[in-house]
């Protein structure tokens, strides 16, 4: 009888906790308080294109998941800006958006690319 009345509490449980799980938001997605979020790993940065408000300044938080690649260097060559990615760490990129256009970025080899669109 126990066990019977413990089965039915945890399925019960189980039941509503699921229905609690939210679905992801834009903000979850690749942007929070602390920036837009981009992960680069051994295929290349993930997203390849993200959007910031157009003449305005905007935050990239490139994270490198991968030893694998070129991924350890960062280019913005628009800007003169470089720099390294160490393994599982944050690092911040502030940039001010152009009025219309977009921002390049790139590996240190040029062969991983990505950019901001200005909207």
């Amino acid at each position: 009888m126990k066990a019977r009345m413990l089965c039915a509490l945890l399925a019960l449980t189980t039941t509503a906790f699921a229905g609690c799980k939210k679905s992801p938001t834009a903000t979850q997605a690749g942007s929070d308080a602390s920036g837009i979020r981009i992960t680069v790993d051994a295929e290349g940065y993930h997203p390849t294109s993200v959007t910031a408000a157009a003449g305005k300044p905007a935050r990239l938080v490139f994270t490198r998941t991968s030893d694998e690649g070129c991924g350890q260097q960062l280019v913005f060559p628009q800007l003169d800006i470089r720099k390294d990615l160490p393994l599982n760490q944050p690092v911040s990129v502030d940039v001010t958006m152009p009025a219309t256009g977009s921002i390049a970025f790139a590996c240190g080899m040029d062969m991983y690319r990505g950019s901001v669109v200005a909207k």
